[in-house]
């Protein structure tokens, strides 16, 4: 069966490949993801993804020489025996039956040049992922993040659109981002250099709490008694507090 009825197939039976024995699901990456990953993903590539499903079929697909990292084993014979019924060459596919946080670390530091992060979503995973492979990505290299929606990976992605001149979003999807690496150095600079981490965080309690204080301060100053003793007041708890501490 020739590639394009392969991926036909796959988008037409849906097969489950997620979860233990237990309970088996399907969180596979959304269509349009797949269908970027089919146009974009070239033979011999290297490539590499915490998690594995749909997406794992299609860069076998596609030639890749790709690396699934992944810590449950079903999963994997899943996938193995969807592609050996299906005639699918497995041949350049090396699971890893790990967890991402704690194998990355140690594989060889070969180039990559796309790089999926789908595993663990749980913080801090999905920030280990991405230190532990950034500087293996080449440059104009390909990083996928998938769900968004979650907070962990949303705080990623957020960070990645700000860091303009190292890395360029190319594709937004429902809740998938795709960056491009444009540059080799991923890490430099101090927190204060980096435009997410120079900027002050202000949470929504405090943003509408700014107005609330200013409008207060402003009719406290027009009774300078009441002022004076606010701020005695104001200055005698900083003081308290830093003896605290």
């Amino acid at each position: 069966m020739d590639e394009e009825l392969l991926k036909k197939k796959l988008f037409t039976e849906r097969p489950s490949f997620h979860g233990r024995t237990s309970a088996i699901r399907n969180w596979k990456l959304a269509d349009d993801v797949l269908h970027w990953l089919d146009k974009n993903v070239r033979r011999n590539q290297r490539t590499l993804e915490t998690g594995c499903g749909y997406s794992t079929i299609i860069f076998a697909l596609k030639g890749a020489r790709h690396t699934v990292i992944s810590p449950i084993f079903e999963e994997h014979q899943r996938i193995r025996q969807w592609c050996e019924a299906n005639g699918i060459d497995m041949s350049n596919l090396d699971f890893k039956l790990a967890r991402s946080e704690e194998l990355l670390p140690a594989l060889h530091p070969e180039p990559l040049d796309v790089v999926l992060i789908d595993g663990w979503h749980a913080f801090p995973a999905p920030f280990l992922d991405w230190f532990f492979t950034a500087k293996r990505l080449v440059v104009n290299g390909y990083l996928i993040l998938d769900d968004t929606q979650l907070k962990s990976v949303r705080t990623l992605r957020d960070f990645l659109e700000m860091e303009q001149g190292r890395w360029a979003l190319v594709a937004r999807f429902k809740r998938t981002d795709i960056f491009r690496k444009i540059s080799p150095d991923v890490f430099i600079g101090e927190w204060h250099t980096q435009p997410y981490g120079a900027k002050p965080y202000i949470s929504l309690q405090d943003r509408l709490r700014s107005p609330v204080r200013a409008k207060f301060v402003a009719v406290v100053k027009l009774f300078p008694p009441l002022y004076r003793a606010c701020k005695a007041v104001r200055n005698r708890m900083l003081r308290n507090n830093r003896e605290l501490k």
